[in-house]
């Protein structure tokens, strides 16, 4: 039975992530933090705590790290259109972006979020720093849906409300399907880099979450975690 260090955490505003082949004029989000985005997150905190060296230390043994989310009690999604700037098809001289229309979803959740890593094999120093660089972060997704750290916890195995991914053996009772994005296994530090001009490696994997549609509307819609 696999071992998880599982981290939890408060929203404290709202969430948007959008599903990595979204447009930019069009871009619904995901229900939770998907596992490459959590690892960019750890990533950011390592370099911005201790230095790039730091951060390149992590991500040896963090781009295999499995990480599964647990979705908050409840989410309301909302949509919504907003101005956006974006390069015109036709630039004008002194005029490098023009307004333009483009749709975007947010979340308030109401609950805890919880993000278990499998840390069976991990060694002790790096258990440590996981440990260290869980309780820093302080939003996961687009830049400022904060969550506040709340405490560790520690479990073998995993329950029905943490996600499932295709092929696993125990799947969610839940009835909604994301494709979330991880480190794919030729993910270099080059290309996690976001500095550097070489594309990441993302491996795409159906998941399921224990979430129902409880409500809908034309504005907002309603999400109720099963277990």
């Amino acid at each position: 039975m696999a071992w998880y260090l599982v981290a939890h955490y408060l929203p404290t505003a709202l969430f948007s992530l959008k599903d990595s082949w979204a447009t930019n004029a069009a871009g619904k989000t995901l229900l939770v933090p998907s596992p490459y985005a959590v690892k960019m997150a750890l990533l950011d905190v390592a370099a911005r705590w201790q230095g790039v060296e730091a951060a390149k230390a992590v991500f040896v043994w963090l781009k295999s790290l499995e990480v599964r989310p647990s979705p908050p009690q409840y989410a309301c999604v909302t949509n919504s259109f907003i101005k956006i700037q974006r390069p015109p098809k036709k630039p004008k001289p002194g005029e490098p972006f023009g307004p333009t229309v483009a749709f975007r979803e947010y979340i308030q959740f109401h609950g805890v979020l919880r993000i278990a890593c499998e840390v069976s094999k991990l060694e002790t120093e790096s258990l440590e720093m996981l440990r260290s660089l869980l309780l820093r972060v302080n939003y996961f997704g687009k830049r400022g849906c904060f969550m506040q750290f709340l405490q560790f916890d520690e479990m073998e195995g995993l329950d029905e409300s943490f996600i499932t991914i295709a092929g696993d053996q125990k799947t969610s009772s839940g009835s909604v399907m994301h494709y979330l994005d991880d480190f794919g296994p030729r993910m270099t530090w080059d290309k996690v880099n976001v500095y550097t001009s070489d594309k990441p490696d993302r491996e795409v994997k159906a998941a399921l979450l224990p979430y129902r549609l409880r409500r809908s509307s034309k504005r907002s819609s309603l999400y109720v975690r099963v277990v």
